[in-house]
């Protein structure tokens, strides 16, 4: 039921009493409107201008140690909503607007498909574009010569929208958006095609409960192995009197400073699963954000700290540890998080590469099919590695046997194919840039009628074909199928008659040559490409 106006509390008790009389209602509930949920604080500007940014810079130096980056998951952000910028822009997959309160949503226009951040400004304080800020801890690009980097670099961003000006939202719209995040069909609301593994709420707002409905949408994502990382709050208090920090099953983050130290402000107590990097006055954190006051300016970088920043910390590691094992559970995420951190004023505060090590990757889809069919860990050896991105499509996963490495491929092109590094085929296929270089496998190994092997790869981006060949006297080379000396080499009768690569493709000043090895008759050639004549082939 929906007023027009703000009823008193003697007003929604009634009018709950109304509801529940009749026999179709199981439960009603007033719908709280939170207020300055945002569990963060203002940064002051500093004397050197990359001061801030340089703790940052601390932490992502430590997690290039990281067993993982998150890739393959998608990592929710309930917050004040997506803003563009260059370290976020190609991580964002699309998300939603839950805001039904009209007046702070800014928008005016209800729920829709458009998360955009309108600005989180309230009279006398700017925008801090909270939303934004929060994304880039957990999963801002990296290795782009840009800005920062994010806890769990290659991962994917989700914005849901449900806090507004002054951090204000109705805890209805809350529970949607995280049920939403997570992958759960919310009526009037289109099916999100990209579920999150992790759904990160850095909001706190004064509640001596958890309200029933925000209750709901925890258990359900947790019957689906999806955790909700919630801020303990800044209120110096029990988080027990803050949610949903209050609400049973949430991974509860307190904050902690750059002296590794828990912040004065961190909410406390038992209901605290672990803590994170936070930041203080003195060490903010730096993060992702915009130039606008009070509407949209420029994408930048500024500083925030709260117990808001320590939660996106965690839900950046939880994606590391989904990388490995996307079907971890709630509990089991919690329990490694807190084995494996180490101790910082009483709790435990979160060890990314300890955390990540401690879960044992698992195959899955496609490749687990594959593994599981040909012998699994008796013939591979367990995976060492989560599913990967390939970087020109499909997907990688990496097992290890008596030290010997396999990785298994797959596209929807290719199918599932696997790689033996410590073959001459596969370890040339690595020195070359594995699928970045040469391609994802078309093929296994194949067996060459002169005693000899073979290997086909396939960029999926660009269709080029790549043959590696290998025998005990020519060793592992590639061959371009599709190159003018890739074809000619072909037409002349392969490598029974044209041929085993000594070479690859050498560029000089004119074109391109390229030798080979008839391994029968021990004839040598080479053939030399050049734009006006074409293909020549000579005997060495």
């Amino acid at each position: 039921m929906e007023s027009d106006t703000m009823l008193s509390k003697a007003e929604q008790e009634a009018a709950v009493e109304t509801i529940e009389e009749d026999p179709a209602v199981e439960s009603a509930e007033p719908d709280q409107i939170v207020v300055n949920a945002l569990a963060a604080h203002a940064g002051s500007t500093p004397n050197d201008r990359y001061w801030g940014y340089q703790w940052g810079q601390k932490h992502r130096r430590a997690r290039r140690l990281v067993a993982g980056t998150g890739d393959g998951v998608v990592i929710g952000i309930a917050d004040t909503g997506q803003i563009n910028h260059p370290d976020l822009n190609q991580r964002t997959v699309r998300g939603y607007d839950f805001l039904s309160d009209l007046y702070h949503s800014r928008d005016g226009n209800g729920r829709d498909s458009n998360p955009q951040d309108m600005g989180d400004w309230s009279p006398g304080r700017p925008s801090w574009w909270h939303g934004a800020h929060v994304a880039g801890i957990a999963a801002a690009h990296t290795n782009n010569r840009t800005g920062i980097a994010g806890v769990a670099p290659d991962a994917r961003i989700q914005h849901a929208r449900v806090l507004g000006a002054d951090g204000r939202g109705y805890v209805s719209d809350i529970a949607d958006g995280v049920m939403w995040s997570a992958g759960i069909a919310i009526p009037g609301v289109p099916r999100n095609t990209t579920p999150a593994k992790v759904v990160n709420l850095s909001e706190a707002w004064d509640a001596s409960t958890c309200a029933p409905v925000m209750q709901n949408a925890v258990n359900r994502m947790h019957q689906i192995g999806v955790p909700l990382v919630v801020a303990a709050g800044n209120a110096r208090k029990s988080a027990n009197l803050a949610s949903p920090a209050n609400c049973g099953g949430a991974i509860v983050v307190g904050a902690t400073s750059s002296h590794n130290r828990m912040t004065g402000y961190s909410n406390w107590g038992p209901m605290v699963d672990v803590v994170a990097p936070g930041g203080d006055t003195n060490a903010q954190i730096w993060s992702t954000v915009n130039t606008g006051k009070f509407e949209l300016g420029s994408p930048t970088y500024g500083d925030l700290s709260g117990t808001s920043m320590a939660a996106p910390h965690v839900s950046g590691v939880i994606a590391l540890m989904k990388e490995r094992n996307p079907n971890l559970g709630v509990e089991s995420i919690r329990n490694t998080l807190r084995n494996t951190g180490v101790n910082v004023s009483g709790y435990r505060k979160v060890d990314a590469n300890r955390a990540a090590r401690a879960v044992a990757p698992t195959a899955r889809g496609a490749i687990a099919t594959y593994y599981n069919s040909r012998g699994g860990a008796a013939v591979y050896g367990p995976p060492t590695t989560g599913e990967q991105s390939t970087g020109v499509g499909g997907v990688v996963q990496t097992f290890v046997k008596n030290g010997r490495a396999t990785k298994i491929y797959w596209s929807s092109r290719t199918g599932a194919r696997e790689v033996k590094t410590w073959t001459g085929i596969g370890a040339r296929h690595v020195s070359l840039g594995g699928a970045r270089g040469v391609g994802i496998p078309f093929n296994n190994e194949q067996p060459t009628s002169t005693g000899g092997a073979y290997q086909t790869f396939v960029n999926p981006q660009t269709n080029k074909t790549t043959k590696i060949l290998w025998s005990s006297r020519s060793r592992a080379n590639p061959i371009v199928e599709r190159s003018g000396i890739g074809q000619t080499w072909a037409r002349n009768g392969y490598e029974a008659k044209a041929g085993y690569p000594t070479t690859g493709e050498v560029k000089t000043s004119t074109g391109t040559y390229q030798r080979f090895l008839n391994i029968k008759t021990g004839v040598r050639t080479q053939y030399t490409w050049t734009p006006r004549g074409g293909v020549k082939v000579t005997r060495l």
